[in-house]
């Protein structure tokens, strides 16, 4: 009984540990992400992006993958800078979920614009073995 509970203890232990190993992953990409998106590194971004990655605009737009990754690579719109203040992530099976704050420097239409935003990541996997790809994206102004 003792080698029992010895036992299930080692396990949850090592589960434990594999699920806070998925969650640093998963927060290591998403600031990989926004490290390309200010080095412009498009090509990098656009291959963690799932296939049916949608995003949600801080001012309400609604893209889709090609549409973000064309803004992204066009003049009217880039990322001087990206400094995250606070992010977790939540992992849960081949789901994971990033939600953060930070402070997003950008230059729109040729203005230069300051934000603070709150933000909200959804990437996925196949399997345990797959990369994780990035779903989906809603960012919020915060006030």
């Amino acid at each position: 009984m003792r080698y029992f509970f010895i036992t299930i203890c080692l396990l949850l232990t090592v589960k434990g540990f594999s699920q806070k190993t998925s969650e640093n992953e998963v927060l290591k990409i998403s600031a990989d992400i926004f490290k390309w998106e200010v080095e412009n590194k498009i090509d990098s971004v656009a291959n963690i992006l799932h296939t049916k990655f949608i995003v949600v605009g801080s001012d309400g737009s609604i893209s889709q993958k090609s549409a973000y990754i064309k803004r992204l690579s066009g003049e009217d719109f880039k990322h001087n800078a990206i400094e995250i203040t606070e992010n977790t992530a939540t992992v849960s099976g081949n789901t994971a979920t990033v939600i953060g704050k930070g402070k997003f420097d950008m230059t729109i239409s040729g203005n230069k614009r300051i934000q603070q935003l709150s933000y909200i990541e959804v990437f996925t996997r196949e399997n345990t073995k797959s990369p994780w790809k990035m779903l989906a994206l809603k960012a919020s102004v915060i006030n």
